[in-house]
Order: structure tokens, then C-alpha cells, then sequence
């Protein structure tokens, strides 16, 4: 369940001595040099600086440079390169679809090399909402997006299927910060309250591997659930708040079909009961009703546990993502993250904005950002809370399902960043 996103942040962007300037001219020379990589993919040593390279190494740079060329098409060279100091600037590399913007820094003292690059937005060559329309139903599988005015009564800017359901992956831990944010709210917790750190699930994440009963807050828990998908963190907070609190807020924030994803289901056991071991249990699960449902999972408590998860099974192809998964609509999820931006509070919005799953300067042209995303083998759904420089709110929500193949992230995630491009 964890979201590849189109960012790149390459460290080390740290103010660089007045002494030593390199000319103009040093800055161009690395510009092109950096077209000549990312086509090539080799030859980072000569581009990079060490130091740079010891903390974002040559593979990661190359795939990220894939990553581009798979959404944008092949690179066909630099459209413009400014400086915005003597050694810093602003690089455009037009792509057969797209023009890439970086934010590149480079060493003052010779041989000048690149001490800190940026992928910082990504804008589609010719777009409009029609073409974005076409791609989204052109997608294998089923896709839907909603891109939504809040807080009035607009219609949809754009609308794909917007209310059909999908599986959702991570994304229904929107419906955990939210009635976390609840209870909160009306003083039967706080964000300070500590709790101790719940049995581990599988990654995505990191607390996985810390000691069981490790003290958490609840505000870090849903920091790490939020900005990085932690699902350790994730069930810790399903325990702590209750199953059956949280499926009512799935229905809270306005999701017109709950039932299809009650009672909501912890990571470990999305993914136990995705097992071949327990396909009698899955069976029962997929014809059971919500009430039933929540007795399987007390009755067969011990085998929708770790001990249940064969690895191996566990992949990029789809599995049971039709029956074993969290379910809601493109409208659904704008639907939630309107609940964030009128009832969540400052503290859930902040949270939400910690990870802001766009390049950093297609989130500059936004005066908030707030993102949830989820993705496993043949799902990726991202789900956008916006303010744009001119005070309107917008949800901009989309998923992908494909039972038989895995999805594009990439690609995807592409498409989202152009839906955004349609409100900011």
C-alpha cells in the first residue's frame, strides 16, 4: 500500500559560500549535462557530487528519470535555464509530452558539480479536461475521478465515473483521522493522549520493527498513518478508537454506500484473509453481511494474523481486490476530505498536509495541500484537498482498479497532477 510519488527531493540544498562563485556560464554546462544523464542514465558520478550521490544513489536517480520518460515521453531537450544566484537556478526539460522543472544547485569551487536537484512540477504539453477524460477511460481496468468545488453548491468541474465504487487501498485511513479527529473534538481524547504501538503489519511504514507496546501519541501514530501509510500505526489506531466507531464515521462523511466496506477491516487482516490458506474464510467474508462479518473476524481472530502471511503471495498482481479491500467512490472521498475541511480541525488538516503527494512546485501553487493516497497490486487511488491562491477549496479524487494486471502508479499519478492543473 505505499504510494510511489512523483517527487524528488535531492538533499543537500544548503546555502553555498559567497566566495567562489561559479559563472553563468558553469551553470548551463551542468544543465545540459543533466539532459545527457537522464537520457542516458550513466555517467551520474561526473554530473553529481559525491556527497550528494552517497545519500541519493545513481539507481535512484535512473528511476526517477524512467519514471518521468513513462508519463511525459522521451526527452527532447531544454527549453530554457535561468539562474536565480550565480550557482542555483531554474531548469526546464521538455518532454514529448510535458515540460519537467528543476531546481538545480551546483558547487561553487570547480569542477562545479551538482550538489542539489529538485523535481519541482511537471506541466502537460497542450492538456485540457477533455483529453484528461480520455485517458482516464482510455486506462485498463476501471478508473473514476471527481474533481469537486467545496463549499457551495457548483457542480463537478470534471467528473469520470464519479460515483462508481473502487477499492481504495490505504485511502480509508482517511475515515481513522477522521474520527479520530471526532473524538477529539468533543474531549474523549487528545492528541496527546499515549497509547501503546499495537502488534506489527506488514509495511507499509516503519514501526513494524519497533518493540510491541512502544509509547506513541496519538498525534504521531496519525502522522505516520497519514504522511507515510504506516499500517502498524494504522491498526494501532483502528484498535484504539474501535471498529465499530470508525465504520460510522465511514458513513459521517457521507459515503452513500457504507456497508460495501464495513466492518472496516485493519491491514493485517486485508491481508490475511487475501492468504490461499484462508480462501474458506474469504469465502465466507465475501457472502456475509456486515453484522456476520464482524463475527468472522472475532471468530477467526487467530488466522487473520501474522502467522497467516506467506510472503510469497504477496506481490504486484491483484488479489481478491473485488471482495477483500475498502470500497468507496471518487464522490465518496471528496465527500470525506470535505468533512476534514469543515469539521477535522486544524491539527487533522495540518496532518494531512504533511505529505503533500504532488512535486513541491505544483504544491507551491496551492495555498493548502492536504493528500491521502493508497495503492497495492492492481489499486491506486489518490485523494487530494485543495485550496488554490484564490481561496476556493476543491476535493480532487481518483482511483484505478484492475483485477487482472497490475496499474501504472506512475501514470496515474501523472493524470492527478493535471486534474490539479484544471483548479489552481
Amino acid at each position: 500500500m505505499i504510494i510511489r510519488l512523483l517527487v524528488l527531493w535531492l538533499a543537500l540544498l544548503l546555502a553555498v559560500p559567497a566566495a567562489g562563485q561559479a559563472p553563468s556560464a558553469q551553470f548551463r554546462i551542468r544543465a545540459d549535462k543533466l539532459v545527457e544523464v537522464l537520457k542516458s542514465g550513466a555517467n551520474e558520478a561526473e554530473l553529481f557530487s559525491p556527497s550528494f550521490l552517497a545519500q541519493i544513489p545513481a539507481t535512484q536517480i535512473r528511476a526517477i528519470g524512467s519514471s518521468l520518460v513513462r508519463q511525459n515521453g522521451p526527452i527532447v531537450g531544454i527549453e530554457s535555464a535561468q539562474l536565480v544566484s550565480p550557482v542555483s537556478g531554474i531548469v526546464l526539460i521538455g518532454h514529448e509530452r510535458a515540460v519537467v522543472r528543476y531546481e538545480m544547485t551546483i558547487d561553487p569551487d570547480p569542477p562545479h558539480q551538482v550538489i542539489g536537484l529538485i523535481v519541482a512540477a511537471v506541466d502537460a504539453r497542450d492538456d485540457s479536461a477533455q483529453k484528461l477524460i480520455s485517458e482516464f477511460r482510455s486506462l485498463p481496468g476501471k478508473a473514476g475521478l471527481i474533481v469537486m468545488p467545496l463549499g457551495g453548491v457548483a457542480p463537478p468541474k470534471l467528473a469520470v465515473n464519479s460515483d462508481q465504487s473502487f477499492a481504495i487501498g490505504s485511502g480509508f485511513k482517511l475515515w481513522i483521522l477522521a474520527e479520530l479527529a471526532r473524538s477529539i473534538a468533543v474531549g474523549a481524547r487528545s492528541w496527546d493522549d499515549v497509547v501503546p504501538l499495537g502488534s506489527a503489519s506488514l509495511p507499509s511504514g516503519i514501526t513494524q520493527k519497533w518493540p510491541k507496546d512502544t509509547a506513541m501519541t496519538l498525534h504521531s501514530l496519525a502522522v505516520l498513518m497519514v504522511s507515510i501509510s504506516d499500517n502498524t500505526a494504522t491498526d494501532t489506531l483502528l484498535r484504539e478508537l474501535g471498529r465499530e466507531r470508525v465504520g460510522a464515521m465511514v458513513a459521517s462523511t457521507g459515503h452513500r454506500a457504507p456497508d460495501t466496506t464495513r466492518p472496516v477491516l485493519s491491514t493485517l487482516e486485508a491481508f490475511a484473509l487475501k492468504m490461499n490458506a484462508n480462501a474458506d474464510v474469504r469465502a465466507r467474508w465475501t457472502a456475509a453481511a456486515p453484522m456476520e462479518r464482524s463475527r468472522i473476524l472475532d471468530r477467526e481472530a487467530k488466522r487473520l494474523s501474522m502467522g497467516a502471511i506467506t510472503l510469497a503471495e504477496l506481490g504486484a498482481a491483484p488479489r481478491h481486490i473485488d471482495s477483500v479491500e475498502w470500497f468507496a467512490s471518487p464522490a465518496d472521498m471528496a465527500r470525506t476530505l470535505d468533512w476534514f475541511r469543515t469539521r477535522g480541525g486544524r491539527t487533522a488538516l495540518d496532518i494531512l498536509a504533511v505529505n503533500a503527494g504532488i512535486p513541491v512546485g505544483d504544491a507551491a501553487r496551492f495555498s493548502y495541500v492536504g493528500f491521502k493516497g493508497g495503492s497495492e497490486g492492481g489499486v491506486i487511488a489518490l485523494n487530494y484537498l485543495v485550496r488554490n491562491k484564490a481561496g476556493q477549496w476543491f476535493a480532487v479524487c481518483g482511483s484505478w482498479n484492475n483485477s487482472h494486471a497490475a496499474v501504472d502508479n506512475d501514470r496515474f499519478t501523472s493524470l492527478m497532477i493535471r486534474a490539479l492543473a484544471l483548479v489552481r
